[in-house]
């Protein structure tokens, strides 16, 4: 997952002036006007493509409703958003927003439709709680619509944690290393006692990542002000510093050919990070199949990832695009989604399924879902600000300054929070 760049200025900031409507579509300007479908974006990897098929002959249970996908680069969905917006022209029925990217349309929300005005309440239960609150904006409407989750969990080595006389089995692991402190002890030893000195981590952002997906509170919070500078941020700062002072990050970026290497060699012992890597570990190091478990992620769960279905204002027929909605993401369409795109269901009906209860060899024959089910329930509910990313690069860069060119941490620390409180006093955030 990398991390996504703020599209920067609203809607309405940018001059389009446009009036929202927030109870009912508008067919004029729809891409779908003059058809016999809803039109939909997406970009790969998104969404079922044997369901989109489907949805494309016709959604079973709904007379008529027919609904046709174009497919858009990750990178470029949300500026074309934008645009059509902006244009009132060729407007999607149907889009598909990343996780972190949601709430950078929350100044704009009138453009979307408000699902509880169109019965969302109705199938409230069938979804996970954080992930529900999340499709709201702070005035109350409800612009998102339950797509997949990223719960989080410790990877790690269980033949090195094993040889370096380390819990190597994943309930002792959780009990052994219950805080990020314990876990940076456990490195110690791993890096004294193993043959071959494997590091604990591959970089310290991981660790940074995940530790403020811990908390409820970013950068920003809902009052439009900027907290980057409080004990939050510097905490997940300090420990991410610590990690590298001690000579247990290998200092690699993730995805490059050393990462690969590194992972394959056994020179990598944990990976802190969402569902979603389970493939690409496989696909990285297919070498070290049965070596690895999975546990519980120090100082509990959060969510890394996953994303959301929007209605526009400019839906030519809300009503059979909530319809859509409900069937696409309902519990049993989640679970072939899993099945098929191994997209982790919102749902938390599909986690009973004897499909997703099936034992991986990669992991030794364990389950991930008794470890990526319970994650998913107790992720904690986090407040994103429109401004997040643009809060929160400073500090990344900064702490990529002190991992890879030798910063003082105290001096990057300053410049991460200068930067961004500049950054931020341009948009209104006080």
């Amino acid at each position: 997952m990398s991390r996504r760049r703020f599209l920067g200025v609203s809607l309405g900031g940018a001059g389009a002036g446009l009036a929202g409507l927030t109870g009912c579509g508008s067919a004029e300007g729809s891409a779908s006007a003059g058809s016999d479908h809803l039109s939909l974006w997406y970009w790969k990897g998104s969404l079922s493509d044997k369901l989109l098929a489907t949805a494309r002959r016709g959604v079973p249970g709904v007379p008529g409703l027919k609904v046709r996908g174009s497919q858009i680069p990750d990178g470029d969905i949300d500026s074309k958003v934008r645009t059509s917006l902006a244009a009132r022209a060729y407007v999607p029925d149907v889009t598909v927003v990343n996780n972190d990217n949601l709430a950078t349309f929350f100044p704009d929300e009138n453009e979307f439709l408000d699902l509880r005005e169109l019965g969302a309440q109705s199938v409230r239960d069938q979804y996970l709680d954080w992930k529900w609150k999340a499709c709201f904006t702070p005035t109350g409407r409800m612009i998102g619509f339950p797509l997949d989750a990223g719960p989080t969990a410790l990877y790690y080595r269980r033949d090195l944690f094993r040889e370096a006389g380390l819990a190597h089995e994943p309930a002792d692991v959780a009990e052994e290393m219950p805080t990020w402190e314990k876990f940076i002890a456990a490195g110690r030893t791993l890096r004294a006692k193993e043959p071959g000195k494997p590091y604990l981590v591959s970089n310290i952002g991981n660790v940074f990542q995940q530790v403020l997906l811990q908390s409820s509170r970013q950068f920003v919070d809902a009052d439009n002000r900027f907290i980057g500078d409080q004990e939050h941020i510097r905490r997940a700062w300090d420990l991410s510093v610590d990690i590298l002072r001690q000579g247990l990050s290998a200092r690699i970026t993730d995805g490059t050919p050393d990462f690969n290497a590194a992972m394959s060699g056994g020179r990598i012992a944990t990976m802190t990070t969402a569902v979603w890597a389970i493939n690409s570990l496989k696909d990285t190091a297919p070498k070290t199949s049965g070596s690895w478990r999975l546990t519980t992620m120090p100082d509990g769960p959060a969510n890394y990832g996953g994303s959301y279905m929007t209605l526009t204002r400019y839906c030519r027929d809300p009503e059979a695009g909530f319809a859509f909605l409900k069937w696409l993401l309902s519990p049993a369409n989640q679970l072939e989604s899993y099945q098929e795109m191994a997209l982790f269901p919102t749902t938390p009906a599909a986690y009973a399924d004897p499909a997703m209860h099936r034992p991986d060899p990669f992991f030794g024959g364990q389950q991930p879902i008794d470890v990526f089910g319970p994650a998913a329930r107790k992720a904690p509910v986090v407040y994103f600000s429109p401004y997040e990313e643009s809060a929160n690069t400073p500090f990344f860069q900064e702490l990529t300054n002190v991992e890879m060119l030798g910063k003082n941490p105290d001096r990057a620390w300053r410049d991460a929070v200068h930067t961004a409180e500049t950054t931020l006093s341009r948009v209104g955030v006080s």
